[in-house]
């Protein structure tokens, strides 16, 4: 199943721009959302939630009316914590940079006008790291699994006195 990419921004110049530019350089391997606004950033995730999928990595506009970035990204941290969440802002607003790093686990920022190529590379290691991430809870988990087994199998020290 192809990685969902969500981007957000209230330019729809910008949106058209980073579905392109992402939807021509990572290709196959993910699937480009755009929303023009927070609210409209929930109810897809929400909408992917109801089908039983996340969205992977979300790029988000810092200054929007409504709903800022910062505010946004909590918000879908709190939904879903795995979430790779990238900032762009054109402000050097780092309070609200801070705040995300804080509360949502910011991957990284962005400063506009961006590089098209850092762009591209950093939603690539994103999506890596969120590929990385899962694998690694399944290894997690299996290896809680075999401790359980065998701790099951270990004689208890109440029982040998």
């Amino acid at each position: 199943m192809a990685a969902i990419i969500l981007c957000v921004d209230d330019d729809k110049t910008v949106l058209t721009a980073l579905r392109t530019l992402l939807s021509n350089t990572i290709g196959a391997d993910c699937r480009v959302e755009i929303a023009e606004s927070g609210q409209e950033a929930l109810e897809i995730v929400d909408d992917y939630a109801a089908e039983g999928r996340v969205v992977d990595v979300v790029i988000s506009d810092f200054i929007m009316p409504q709903m800022r970035g910062d505010e946004l990204l909590v918000r879908l941290h709190e939904r879903n914590p795995g979430m790779v969440k990238i900032l762009l802002t054109g402000q050097s607003d780092f309070s609200g940079v801070k705040r995300v790093i804080n509360e949502a686990n910011l991957y990284r920022f962005i400063e506009k006008p961006f590089k098209n190529a850092d762009l591209v590379l950093t939603a690539k290691t994103a999506m890596e790291s969120r590929v990385t991430e899962a694998a690694l809870r399944v290894e997690i988990a299996a290896l809680k699994a075999r401790i359980a087994e065998l701790e099951v199998q270990l004689p208890r020290s109440d029982q040998q006195a």
